[in-house]
């Protein structure tokens, strides 16, 4: 009995290498967010004690005061990068989803001479090769046949 690696609705239909980006930026995103509450905490807890009353900081080093913020940092820095990470994983899947197949332009048919079949511009009136008349102005289809515009 084989099991297989359980997929996440949002990643059905999509291929392998960018299931794969998806979910390793999942994963990086939901542990920033998961460091930056970590650290957000006691960070917020250090941070309110010096600032609602700084006498009870009076005694104390000031390095509990400096950790403080610094954790206060380290959350707000983690807590961009995890929903940026986040974001990335949603980009790519909407990338795929717009991508979609490619499409082939197709150029308009180049008009040709009735006479000889080389190639002309549309402001010609005779033909490069063989100097026949191309017969005035170009038609819709732009395919001259005996010297006249055809196509239409």
């Amino acid at each position: 009995m084989s099991l297989k690696a359980a997929v996440h609705p949002h990643d059905v239909g999509l291929p392998p290498e960018v299931v794969g980006k998806r979910k390793r930026f999942r994963g990086i995103g939901y542990v920033m967010l998961l460091i930056a509450v970590l650290t957000a905490v006691p960070g917020w807890g250090i941070y309110g004690v010096s600032f609602l009353d700084p006498y009870k900081m009076h005694g104390k080093p000031l390095m509990q005061a400096a950790m403080g913020y610094a954790l206060l940092i380290v959350s707000s820095i983690t807590l961009v990068l995890g929903l940026w990470y986040l974001l990335l994983a949603q980009v790519r899947r909407l990338a795929r989803m717009v991508e979609g197949p490619a499409v082939p332009e197709v150029a308009p048919p180049q008009p040709r001479c009735g006479n000889c079949g080389w190639p002309c511009d549309a402001p010609d009136r005779f033909c490069r090769h063989c100097g026949k008349s191309l017969g005035g102005a170009m038609g819709a289809g732009g395919v001259i046949v005996s010297g006249k515009v055809g196509g239409g």
